[in-house]
């Protein structure tokens, strides 16, 4: 006799729902076309009986008008714009009816619930307004979700001053390969304004911002004051910051010809998984300069505040991506504003504005930074992010241009909401197969207590908490981590080898060991949480073996999927015993 299959759980049809709201994101069906958006409904960030009306004419509307502004006189006359714009209040229980009547009048364009906007968080740097550059790349609306925090990004270059808009406890002891000792500071000004446009103080009330102002900055002294030096001492440092903990390197230099010191340095820097950004050069015409032209390097081409080529910047096949370096030729303020050296000084600070893909590539590193202390570690996982969400250059040339010009906030939020929303789809599918196996055979033990507690585990297991991260959770003290999944919390807090705690089922196992031995785990919170973060773990690790988001220190690229694939196998495993105690067959 054949059993009829049961009718799934409301669980199971909850879980369903949201793998297919996840996967129209995802795809670009709900929410992501570029038709205008529909008219706005009553919801939680709705204030309370205000609405808003756009009114062809004069008229009387319910309810008492708070605000009204009249229509304007513009270039072309009132015959252009003959809207009323009123704000009116109204009861807050018959808000919904109000709207209705309102939308259903022809003499009413468009009518709508009030609403509350938050403010992305803006620096109090007196001087912040004048970087334009920090602007087009994008970096205010990333700082809502991070700022870098975790990441240690080598300036290899003419080393760095301490001056005062730098905060000291950011800035790592490095080592200076032209004079062979510990001192590398600058006495050249150069590489101290790179530091700026990564990693200068930001929201501290003086001077000006940087990209990522929560990373820390490695000086690595490889240029001379006069701003030469050798290949043999390029390779070295190179090296040398890569041995010491940095993952962004930043290479404001180049000249000369090939190297094969330079570009094995490179090449090992990308083995040991760093993201190594280099000037395109500035030679003004077609011809990568070195290192930005060996392989494994990741260059980048100069643009002014236009978004357009500047002229000295050199182009060519291997440009990766276009950033802000200024051009002084429209003022001296479309150059680009960080503290250095003061002209002809080692000791004395100032402002300055220079110009050069010297200083585009620092918007890149620091963007680099923003990216990696969310938990992509994988230097090809870092440049696609930076590459796929490049804006379009005003002129269509790849040599030019690589993939568009930098846009650190679309970086951040694919990283974030979108990656989070396939984290969350892996996870779901887990859990509801797993669900369902279980309820065939009878043995889901699931309660109105458990089940939403299973719910919220999953989500946090599978970093769905970094939606929140747009939303400002940088803003909120101890809180950075909330745009990270738990897997990356090892790496990013504690060392990058504690990253193989973190990219492994080893939590999730550790976790459903103790309730497996319950008689009835999923009625036990302690049950219904351990399956729920191994199903959300499982996603997450899913996630980052067919992304390619992780890279572990001495692990080969090539087995880095399937260690990941494997562990996310062995946590989906650990959650489905939880549910269903027989053994596999």
């Amino acid at each position: 006799m054949v059993r009829p299959m049961p009718r799934p759980a409301l669980g199971e049809r909850l879980a369903i729902a949201l793998l297919v709201v996840a996967a129209l994101c995802v795809f670009g069906l709900a929410g992501c076309s570029r038709a205008p958006a529909p008219v706005m409904q009553l919801g939680d960030d709705a204030v309370p009986g205000l609405i808003e009306v756009e009114l062809e004419a004069p008229a009387t509307v319910p309810g008492r008008v708070i605000d009204q502004e009249a229509q304007e006189d513009d270039l072309y006359g009132d015959a252009f714009s003959p809207e009323y714009s009123v704000e009116i209040e109204v009861d807050p229980a018959t808000e919904g009816e109000v709207l209705a009547q309102l939308r259903a009048r022809k003499d009413v364009i468009w009518a709508e619930p009030v609403v509350r906007y938050q403010a992305t968080w803006l620096p109090d740097d007196p001087d912040f307004s004048k970087q334009w550059h920090l602007k087009a790349a994008g970096a205010p609306q990333a700082w809502d979700a991070t700022r870098g925090e975790g990441v240690t990004v080598a300036v290899i270059d003419t080393g760095i001053y301490p001056v005062d808009d730098l905060d000291p406890a950011r800035l790592l002891k490095g080592w200076n390969f032209v004079a062979h000792n510990d001192d590398a500071r600058d006495d050249h000004a150069h590489g101290t304004h790179v530091a700026g446009t990564i990693a200068q103080s930001t929201g501290n009330g003086v001077g000006v911002a940087g990209m990522a102002p929560l990373a820390r900055l490695m000086p690595i002294k490889v240029l001379s004051a006069v701003g030469s030096g050798t290949s043999h001492d390029i390779a070295e440092g190179i090296r040398y910051a890569v041995d010491h903990g940095a993952r962004v390197l930043n290479l404001s230099l180049g000249g000369g010809g090939r190297s094969l010191a330079m570009e094995t340095a490179v090449a090992y820097a990308r083995r040991r998984g760093a993201v190594v950004v280099c000037a395109a050069g500035n030679g003004g015409s077609r011809g990568v300069s070195y290192p930005a032209a060996y392989p494994g390097a990741f260059a980048v081409s100069a643009v002014g505040p236009q978004g357009r080529l500047a002229p000295y910047s050199s182009y060519g096949p291997e440009v990766a991506i276009a950033a802000p370096g200024g051009d002084k030729s429209q003022g001296e303020e479309a150059g680009v504003l960080q503290e250095t050296l003061a002209e002809d000084s080692t000791t004395e600070a100032a402002y300055r504005w220079f110009q050069g893909t010297s200083m585009a590539t620092p918007h890149v590193a620091g963007a680099a930074a923003l990216v990696m202390s969310l938990g992509v570690t994988a230097p090809a996982a870092v440049e696609g992010l930076l590459t796929s969400t490049a804006k379009d250059a005003p002129e269509g040339s790849r040599e030019k241009y690589g993939a568009g010009l930098l846009d650190a906030n679309a970086a951040v939020r694919k990283a974030t909401v979108w990656w989070g929303l396939w984290r969350l789809a892996f996870a779901l599918v887990g859990a509801w197969f797993a669900l369902r196996h279980a309820r065939g055979i009878g043995q889901l033990r699931a309660s109105e207590k458990t089940g939403p507690l299973f719910w919220a585990s999953l989500g946090v297991g599978a970093g769905a908490l970094a939606l929140l991260a747009p939303m400002g959770a940088e803003r909120i003290p101890m809180l950075s981590f909330l745009a990270l999944p738990p897997a990356a919390w090892p790496h990013r807090f504690l060392t990058p080898m504690a990253g193989y705690l973190g990219w492994s089922a080893l939590v999730p196992f550790l976790v459903a060991l103790p309730a497996r031995m319950a008689s009835k785990p999923l009625q036990t919170a302690f049950g219904a949480l351990a399956a729920g973060l191994a199903f959300g773990w499982a996603g997450t690790l899913l996630h980052a073996a067919l992304f390619r988001t992780v890279a572990l220190p001495w692990m080969p690229a090539m087995v880095m999927p399937f260690w990941l694939l494997a562990s996310a196998l062995v946590a989906w495993l650990a959650g489905r015993g939880l549910l269903a105690r027989e053994s596999l067959r």
